[in-house]
């Protein structure tokens, strides 16, 4: 089992050309199968029954908006490694420095020492017991700990060095619930650990104390990704139904930016999209940008310009770009959404503030399915 389960009618039961047979295309998995070095500059793609470790390639020069650089050197392949055992690979990640791999099925959990300069990896065999297997995987921005979350609403946190792994602690909802976490972030100061179980629960925890510092409001809808702001430490999620909010986890309330977001509501169209946000990053040269993406697109978010109106046009960069400045700065508003690059499984930002973008064309993918079985149906 992959630990994945999708439900959808069949599409000879719904009639075509309307917003419910939009719901039934192709969808990416919901957890992402991609993690990032940002540090190294290395990507770890994860299959059923293996892990790629990659390392990104380089381009010569700079260019204009639109221009495609001439590249210097092209993505190299690192490490091609095996999973241990039947059972698929339920979850993976790379630690931001490159030098921790981590990996569990459903009933183990894998680590590894990891060389880059001389593609060397060394599995560490004292695993502390407590970490048997885990749901999801997460490394601290300083690659000095993992998370580990398991049954039961429960996150296990280990400590690693370059002589020994240890167990530090194992952090646990003073509610009692006992859902399973499937999201992780930790803070980029390292004090806080925010969990997301599949009750809608999302709990924050201080890393220095080993305590839970508080629980976010219930929300109807679960989170299918949240992120830490690195400068203001406000903590922002987005739904399965596509909703925005932002949480102080300073002043533990809602910010006025995410009051002003529900009062207003979100423009329909930004509602109408039928995969949900993954992944969600921050621009460091700017800290009012807020970067993220689902299957289609992607999107630059500006906190400092206005939310657009019901009949704004949500889609309008191209048009904006015909526009002189004083009149493009007028119908600017919020939302910037590329639909460049399609089918996306992974949009982020690099150390060297470089943006890294996978696809996988659907094509690609249809080229890898079996042979499907025909049926011959006769006229009537």
């Amino acid at each position: 089992m992959d630990t994945q389960l999708v439900v959808r009618p069949l599409l000879d039961k719904v009639q075509k050309n309307t917003q419910e047979s939009a719901l039934r295309k192709i969808a990416f998995p919901h957890r992402s199968l991609v993690s990032c070095a940002q540090k190294a500059r290395l990507l770890l793609f994860q299959f059923s029954g293996h892990l790629e470790l990659w390392r990104l390639g380089e381009s010569d020069g700079q260019g204009k908006a639109g221009d495609s650089l001439p590249v210097k050197r092209k993505p190299e392949k690192l490490i091609h490694l095996k999973r241990k055992g039947d059972n698929h690979i339920c979850c993976s990640a790379v630690s931001p420095c490159g030098g921790w791999l981590a990996y569990s099925t459903i009933s183990t959990a894998h680590l590894y020492k990891l060389q880059y300069n001389n593609i060397s990896i060394t599995k560490v065999s004292n695993l502390p017991k407590v970490l048997r297997s885990a749901r999801h995987l997460y490394f601290s921005s300083d690659s000095s700990r993992l998370f580990a979350s398991t049954g039961c609403s429960s996150v296990t946190v280990i400590a690693l060095s370059k002589s020994e792994c240890k167990y530090l602690h194992t952090l646990k909802p003073e509610s009692g619930a006992r859902q399973p976490v499937y999201l992780l972030f930790a803070s980029e100061d390292g004090k806080w650990l925010v969990t997301a179980n599949t009750a809608c629960e999302v709990h924050v925890y201080n890393l220095h104390t080993f305590k839970l510092h508080c629980t976010v409001p219930v929300y109807s809808s679960c989170p299918t990704a949240i992120a830490i702001h690195p400068t203001t430490c406000n903590l922002l999620m987005v739904h399965a139904d596509q909703q925005i909010f932002e949480y102080s986890l300073v002043q533990k309330k809602y910010t006025d930016w995410s009051r002003k977001l529900q009062k207003q509501g979100l423009h329909s169209l930004w509602l109408e999209r039928d995969t949900p946000v993954t992944h969600i990053t921050f621009n460091p040269q700017n800290p009012h940008h807020i970067i993220m993406h689902d299957m289609y697109m992607w999107c630059i978010i500006d906190q400092s310009l206005p939310l657009p109106e019901p009949k704004t046009v949500l889609y309008n960069q191209m048009m904006l770009r015909s526009l002189p400045e004083a009149e493009r700065n007028r119908h600017s508003h919020a939302f910037k959404i590329c639909k460049s690059f399609q089918h996306l499984m992974y949009v982020s930002l690099l150390e060297d503030h470089s943006l890294v973008v996978v696809e996988r064309p659907l094509l690609d993918i249809n080229s890898h399915l079996p042979a499907p079985i025909r049926q011959k149906k006769f006229a009537t």
